[in-house]
């Protein structure tokens, strides 16, 4: 049963930032603020006496912030209120902290921890209930990582009677439409107090109020809220539902009664609050048994920069209300960046793979390469500029380097699988090709179809000048040699070729396979090696001294995409579109024509189609 606050019992704490020196200006902050209060405080909310309304604007220090919600904790005995609107940092431990006005980029220890808010919540309240209200971007956080391993703050905070609801995923930002009065979240919620849920019940409770939000937030294009009830919290109201009570009437303790009527909002919009005489604390001086209802929310005018971890306004137009763009300011990846790792992002590469990526200058870990090239083109387009370091990787390393945070992405001859997109994501599509089949050349003369040379003593099975126009040329049982890839897997479990190839040895690289290859007298030198088309090609190129050849043509599909650790749609639709420009500008060409033209003996640049940006790029089939 839903149940409204006693106004007499009931404190509210409201803070807000709205004034920074180092991050971006939020001048809707302020709005939220008076907005909120004058709701709180006036006859259509719940009626809280202007004195137990506190609003702390830009306030000068955490402790300011601490010491007004404890004294706010003491003195509720039914619902404490607290409220932030301002930038949000993530700290070392990857949880919430509130930026306050000297907050600086990059340094969380200049902010308001929001544990420390839990703490008089869990510690000092003499609350029944607590509404808590995040207004800002990432505000997830705050419910945890919403899985059994990883407790919310309700849970963590044992307490009674708690609702948490964040307007925004811990991975997710959110909007800020420029030239409105409110953010965007802060607006919905206020529109939804002041008109009410339209068949909704009599009083809006936190639950129903959740629901209506991520609706009328998700028609919008803006980022859906989440939520955790905890112990009945969602049956807390915040006022009563005036889409349904015109002509009802509602009791000012916690039940429906005769004796009060109650008018229906006819008048107020949610630009038109007046301020009433609440207690307005600017510059930071301006408020039971254990419980708390904590009701998390994202700004939806806020999101988060990367070079500093603070939040910037995103444009948004009426006319295009789901014109909602990614910047990097929203990507996990690039915010822990930013925080943690002084704005120096390592990439893992292959050190072994002429023209695609090669290590040239151990010493000053050097790289060159198509892939050298277009990850620092990608990244100048979404906008790092920070230190990019390279780390080599082998191929059977790449998604534990990844989940493990060793590198933050990697750009390695990486074929996207659906295999591999269960435990990694993918950008889009920024290179086709396919596995083939690298081999000696035959002792006939130059020019003339090239066969498999019958004289290597160590050969298995004699090839008498056999053709090798296709895979299916082969003789069952090759001696073959890779690493171990897409292509190994390929080569050992596909039902159609697996008895073409006897593979010998997956080697940790390519170019250990080559030594086997060359040597064709040595014990344990192989026939083929067999791998991507472009990997092959860098090969001969470098290493076969006009001794090796490719002579068929690919017999898979394989499409490279750039990898990275699983939950960041804001990254893969940035790439997606730095991926896109640089086909479209022909950078991809000219990136081609450099390190890889040559290698593939002339053949013409054919990049990938372009890839469709609007959502999280679609996935290949495995090969």
């Amino acid at each position: 049963m839903s149940v409204l606050p006693d106004p007499s019992a009931t404190r509210a704490v409201l803070v807000g930032t709205s004034h920074y020196r180092h991050l971006e200006q939020l001048p809707a902050v302020t709005n939220n603020l008076h907005a909120l209060a004058a709701h709180l405080s006036g006859p259509l909310s719940l009626r809280l006496p202007p004195q137990h309304v506190t609003v702390i604007e830009n306030p000068a220090a955490a402790h300011t912030v601490v010491s007004e919600v404890r004294r706010a904790a003491a003195e509720a005995t039914d619902t404490l209120i607290v409220y932030f609107a301002g930038h949000g940092l993530i700290d070392p431990q990857d949880t919430l902290s509130l930026a306050l006005p000297h907050t600086e980029s990059g340094r969380v220890e200049t902010g308001l921890p929001y544990d420390w808010l839990r703490q008089v919540l869990l510690l000092d309240s003499r609350a029944e209930r607590h509404v808590v209200i995040l207004d800002c971007c990432y505000s997830g956080l705050a419910l945890g990582r919403m899985n059994a391993a990883s407790p919310g703050l309700a849970d963590q905070a044992s307490v009674e009677g708690s609702f948490l609801l964040a307007a925004a995923a811990e991975t997710r930002t959110a909007l800020a439409p420029v030239g409105d009065t409110y953010t965007a979240f802060t607006g919905a919620l206020l529109d939804t107090l002041s008109r009410g849920i339209p068949g909704g019940p009599t009083l809006l409770d936190m639950g129903a109020v959740y629901r209506h939000l991520r609706l009328t937030l998700d028609a919008r294009g803006h980022p859906v809220p989440q939520a955790r009830d905890r112990n009945n919290g969602a049956q807390v109201a915040l006022g009563p539902n005036h889409a349904v009570l015109s002509a009802r009437t509602v009791a000012p303790d916690r039940t429906v009664a005769p004796d009060r009527t109650v008018a229906p909002d006819r008048t107020v919009a949610p630009d038109q609050w007046a301020r009433p005489d609440h207690t307005v604390r600017p510059g930071g001086k301006g408020k039971g048994r254990r419980g708390a209802l904590i009701a998390t929310a994202c700004a939806a005018a806020l999101a988060l920069l990367a070079g500093g971890g603070h939040l910037i306004w995103k444009q948004h137009t009426k006319q295009d209300s789901k014109a909602y763009a990614y910047g990097i300011e929203d990507s996990p990846i690039f915010r822990r960046i930013a925080n943690h790792k002084e704005n120096k992002i390592t990439i893992g590469v292959k050190k072994d793979q002429p023209g695609l990526s090669e290590l040239v200058d151990p010493d000053r870990k050097v790289f060159k390469g198509f892939e050298i090239d277009l990850i620092k083109y990608l990244l100048k387009e979404i906008g790092f500029r920070g230190e990019i370091v390279f780390e080599s990787l082998f191929s059977k390393e790449r998604e534990t380097a990844l989940n493990n945070q060793d590198v933050d992405l990697v750009i390695a001859s990486y074929s996207r699988t659906l295999e591999r997109e269960k435990t990694v994501d993918f950008s889009a599509t920024y290179y086709k090709t396919g596995q083939s089949l690298l081999m000696r050349k035959s002792h006939t003369t130059e020019g003339e179809v090239q066969t498999w040379d019958e004289s290597a003593p160590s050969r298995d099975v004699a090839l008498v000048d056999m053709e090798i126009n296709r895979v299916e040329d082969l003789p069952d049982g090759t001696d073959s040699c890779t690493v171990d890839s897409t292509s190994s897997e390929f080569m050992e479990h596909d039902s159609e070729y697996k008895e073409k190839f006897d593979v010998q040895k997956k080697e940790a690289s390519y170019k250990d396979c080559i030594a086997g290859l060359l040597d064709e007298r040595a014990v344990g030198s192989y026939e083929v090696i067999s791998t991507d088309d472009v990997i092959l090609a860098g090969l001969a190129y470098k290493y076969g001294n006009g001794k090796l050849i490719r002579p068929i043509r690919p017999f898979t599909e394989e499409e490279y995409g750039v990898g990275m650790k699983e939950g960041d749609p804001a990254l893969q639709y940035l790439l997606c579109r730095a991926i896109k420009k640089s086909i479209t500008k022909k950078v991809w060409e000219e990136l081609y024509n450099t390190h890889l033209k040559e290698i593939m003996l002339g053949k013409p640049a054919n990049p990938p189609a372009e890839p469709a940006c609007e959502g999280r790029p679609s996935t290949p089939a495995a090969g």
